[in-house]
C-alpha cells in the first residue's frame, strides 16, 4: 500500500474512500475515544443536530476533500520533483486522531480554508509584487476563523511567514491583515444590521485539563511523528532548491507555532483545534521521511505501526 501512494499513480486517490471506510468499520465495532474535550458548541447545521448519519457523511466527504486538496498543494507547489500521493494518506491517518465520527463539528471545514490559504502563500514569488496573493491568503485564513474561532491567533503567524518569504513590504502586510479581518467584520456587521445577537468566543476559558491516558498516548504519537517529520525535512534540505528552502522555512515556522500553541491550548482547556493544524505540515514532512533513503525501513515501519494503531484504537481503548 505504501509503495502505491509513494509513486506517481493518480488512480490511488480512488483508494482513499476505501481506506476511510476502514475507520468507519473500526469505529462501529469499537469505542469512540475522543481526544481532548468534546466540543458541543458548533454544529454543521442546526437542522442536522440530532442526525448522527449526517455528521458521518459530512466528516467522510470533508476528510476526502481536504486530503486531495492538501496533496494538490504539495504537488502543485513543487515540494518534490515528482508527483506523489502519500500526503493524502498521511492526512487521513493523522486526522483520525482529531475527530469524532457523528459529532457535529466545523473543524475540517476550517482545515480546508487553511489548506487553501497555505497554497496561496506558497504561490507567492519573493521577487514579484504579491498584493493579490497576500490579500487572498489572509482572506482564506480569515474564513477559517468563522468555523474555528480560536484560529484567530494565526494572524501574527501569517505576518511572520510573509516576512520570511517576501521581506518587509508594509502594503502587502496590511492587505493580509485586512483580508484576515474582513470575514470576521463581515459576519459581525451582518448580525448588527439584522438586529440579531452573536456570540463568538475566540478564546475558551482557561482551566487545567486533566488529560486521560488515551490523550497522552495521542500526544506521544504526535511527538514521534514530529521527530520523524524533522528528520525527513533535514534529509530533504540537503539537496533542496532555493525555492523549496524558502517554502520549508515558512512551513517550519507554521509547524512550530501551531504545535507549541496547540499543546498549550490542549493542556489549558482541552481544546484540540489548534493542535489539529499540525496535521498539515506533518503530512508534508512525514512524506519526506518515507521517501528518505537514509531513514529507510525505520520510517516505513513506523508508518505501518501508526496506521494499524489508528485503525484499532477504537477497539484497543475498550480493553
Amino acid at each position: 500500500m505504501l509503495r502505491l501512494f509513494l509513486d506517481n499513480r493518480v488512480w490511488v486517490l480512488l483508494l482513499l474512500p476505501a481506506i476511510l471506510a476502514l475507520y468507519l468499520i473500526s469505529y462501529f465495532l469499537g469505542y469512540q475515544a475522543p481526544f481532548g474535550q468534546e466540543n458541543q458548541a458548533t454544529q454543521i447545521l442546526p437542522y442536522f443536530a440530532n442526525l448522527s448519519m449526517a455528521h458521518l457523511l459530512a466528516h467522510f466527504l470533508m476528510l476526502l476533500l481536504n486530503a486531495v486538496a492538501l496533496n494538490w498543494v504539495f504537488n502543485g507547489r513543487e515540494f518534490l520533483e515528482k508527483n506523489t500521493f502519500i500526503v493524502s494518506l498521511n492526512y487521513l491517518i493523522l486526522a483520525s486522531f482529531f475527530h469524532i465520527w457523528g459529532q457535529a463539528s466545523w473543524l475540517f471545514v476550517a482545515h480546508l480554508w487553511c489548506i487553501l490559504g497555505l497554497g496561496l502563500f506558497f504561490g507567492v514569488k519573493p521577487q514579484q509584487n504579491s498584493k493579490k496573493a497576500a490579500f487572498n491568503a489572509g482572506f482564506a485564513f480569515g474564513l477559517s476563523v468563522l468555523f474555528e474561532p480560536e484560529f484567530v491567533v494565526l494572524l501574527p503567524l501569517l505576518l511572520l511567514m510573509f516576512l520570511v518569504l517576501r521581506g518587509y513590504f508594509w502594503r502587502e502586510l496590511l492587505l493580509i491583515i485586512i483580508g484576515f479581518l474582513l470575514p470576521i467584520s463581515g459576519i459581525y456587521s451582518y448580525y448588527y444590521l439584522s438586529g440579531e445577537s452573536i456570540q463568538i468566543n475566540f478564546f475558551t476559558d482557561f482551566a487545567y485539563y486533566n488529560a486521560t491516558w488515551q490523550d497522552l498516548t495521542f500526544i506521544g504519537l504526535l511527538s514521534l511523528v514530529f521527530i520523524f517529520s524533522l528528520l525527513g525535512l533535514r534529509a530533504r534540505l540537503h539537496k533542496a532548491s532555493l525555492k523549496l528552502k524558502k517554502q520549508t522555512q515558512i512551513l517550519t515556522a507554521f509547524t512550530f507555532f501551531v504545535f507549541a500553541i496547540g499543546v498549550a491550548a490542549f493542556f489549558l482547556s482541552g481544546q484540540i483545534g489548534l493542535l489539529s493544524l499540525t496535521i498539515l505540515p506533518f503530512s508534508f514532512y512525514f512524506s519526506y521521511a518515507l521517501l528518505s533513503s537514509s531513514l529507510g525501513i525505520s520510517s516505513h515501519l513506523f508508518f505501518y505501526i501508526l496506521f494499524v494503531f489508528s485503525l484499532l484504537k477504537f477497539i484497543l481503548f475498550t480493553i
